[in-house]
């Protein structure tokens, strides 16, 4: 389920954050399957780095709740008592703006979750278009202008034209203790210039991509109520309970289960991921998936050579759906086809589920059916 949330007070006057697909307060739907000048954002803005956040300004009462097209809201916590809001994200950066924002840009992986719980963005980039992106299939992207649809390039004239308050994406850690590179530049962008251009039309915020998903999915909800989602809805409850059933589900199909490898591929080889340094990853994994830890020195994944296709064991390998070859393509590779799982027939979708409630209580509920299916090969 996707939750249409109700919106949070605090927002500019006459301003308010338009939800996806909203016909009441608290509908749910249900998913099928399976991120010049500067334009001037909503008031002044102003940054600051370091760990000290703005505590007053996100603990000072917010402004009174109001109705807004016959729909529940609720207080938003980072608006102070003046009208001012503050967000300090993953690498300790606080912004600051006159007023809460109302139009969020972003990257792709972050935007699909933050639609997931009701919000409209204004615009998009990433690795690919939202067209191309199997995630967005059952949401409305038609109010959405896609300024990027291959990683690293972004239409700076067009991302202007939509006035974005923020600009919010991704940052991923650099080791298995999930360890932020403040320096480093963030996921989406092609260098640490095009970055400091894109922040210069609104700032960026940024959330960490390092050690569980249980975390990350909780800045994420963190995220989504500072932008006016109201995270202490009974929608939101729902769907945590969801979230709690699924992982309960899971840990009961891969406890003692079938051995898991997880694999992107390509003509020049194979990509096996690391669990411990993937947050969906290590999240399915502190569920119970016994998941392959391939080994090596380099962070993320241990790369292998096509000639070396026989070193993947695993009874149940999942393959990325982001590109790449898919089992058609692999069956292809003489060397992949006489792997254990892959003559069983063993191979189903790696989907990269957002760090969100919803999409991640539905891909639990799919790996825990490819783990009941599947059979321990060894």
């Amino acid at each position: 389920m996707r939750v249409r949330s109700t919106v949070r007070s605090g927002l500019a006057a006459g301003a308010v954050l338009v939800l996806a697909g909203v016909s009441a307060c608290g509908s749910m739907a249900e998913t099928s399957g399976s991120s010049t000048a500067a334009a001037t954002p909503a008031g002044s803005s102003a940054v600051t780095s370091g760990a000290a956040a703005s505590e007053s300004a996100q603990s000072a009462p917010s402004a009174p709740a109001s109705s807004v097209g016959g729909a529940e809201t609720c207080e938003n916590p980072n608006v102070a008592a003046d009208g001012t809001w503050s967000f300090t994200d993953d690498i300790g950066r606080t912004v600051t703006l006159d007023e809460a924002p109302t139009k969020v840009a972003g990257l792709t992986d972050v935007l699909f979750s933050l639609m997931n719980y009701g919000l409209e963005p204004v615009a998009s980039f990433g690795y690919s278009s939202m067209d191309d992106d199997v995630r967005f299939a059952d949401l409305d992207t038609s109010g959405v202008v896609q300024v990027g649809a291959t990683y690293g390039e972004i239409n700076r004239e067009e991302l202007l034209e939509t006035e974005p308050d923020v600009i919010v994406t991704h940052l991923y850690a650099t080791d298995a203790e999930g360890t932020l590179p403040k320096d480093e530049v963030a996921y989406g962008f092609a260098d640490k210039a095009q970055q400091d251009e894109i922040d210069k039309i609104a700032p960026v915020i940024t959330i960490g991509m390092g050690g569980t998903a249980v975390d990350v999915i909780q800045r994420t909800l963190d995220l989504a109520a500072a932008l006016g989602v109201c995270t202490d809805s009974d929608e939101i409850a729902a769907a945590k309970a969801d979230f709690d059933a699924a992982s309960a589900k899971l840990t009961s199909s891969g406890t003692g289960g079938p051995q898991v490898e997880v694999l992107y591929a390509d003509a020049d080889g194979i990509y096996v991921a690391k669990p411990a340094d993937d947050p969906n990853l290590r999240m399915y994994s502190d569920f119970g998936v016994d998941i392959v830890d391939p080994g090596g020195d380099g962070y993320y994944w241990e790369i292998l050579s096509w000639e070396n296709a026989s070193k993947i064991t695993g009874d149940l390998l999942l393959v990325s759906e982001r590109g790449g070859y898919q089992e058609k393509e692999l069956m292809e590779q003489p060397t992949f086809a006489s792997v254990p799982a892959a003559k069983a027939g063993q191979i189903e979708p790696w989907v990269f589920a957002g760090m969100d409630y919803p999409s991640q209580a539905e891909y639990m509920e799919q790996l825990a059916g490819f783990l009941d299916a599947a059979k321990t090969l060894g």
